[in-house]
C-alpha cells in the first residue's frame, strides 16, 4: 500500500458520519466526567439576621491574679 492510498483511506474513514458522531459523543462524555470530578460546591453564606454575638474571650487565671495584685498595690 502506497502512502497516498493510506491517506485516502484515512480521510475517507474520518469523513464518515458515524466516526464524527462517535468523536463528538466521546468529547462530550469526557467533558462531563471532567466537570463532575472537578466540581466544588460554593460555601453557604451565613444569614445576617440569625448571627449571635460571640462572647468575649475569658482571660487566663494568671492574668487575673496579676491585675488584682496591681490594684491592691495602688491602693
Amino acid at each position: 500500500m502506497k502512502i497516498s492510498e493510506f491517506f485516502n483511506l484515512a480521510f475517507s474513514v474520518l469523513k464518515d458520519w458515524r466516526v464524527i458522531v462517535t468523536i463528538v459523543a466521546m468529547l462530550f462524555v469526557m467533558w462531563a466526567a471532567n466537570f463532575i470530578l472537578n466540581y466544588k460546591k460554593k460555601p453557604r453564606k451565613a444569614k445576617k439576621g440569625k448571627k449571635e454575638a460571640a462572647p468575649a474571650p475569658a482571660k487566663p487565671a494568671e492574668e487575673k491574679k496579676e491585675e488584682n495584685k496591681d490594684e491592691s498595690a495602688e491602693k
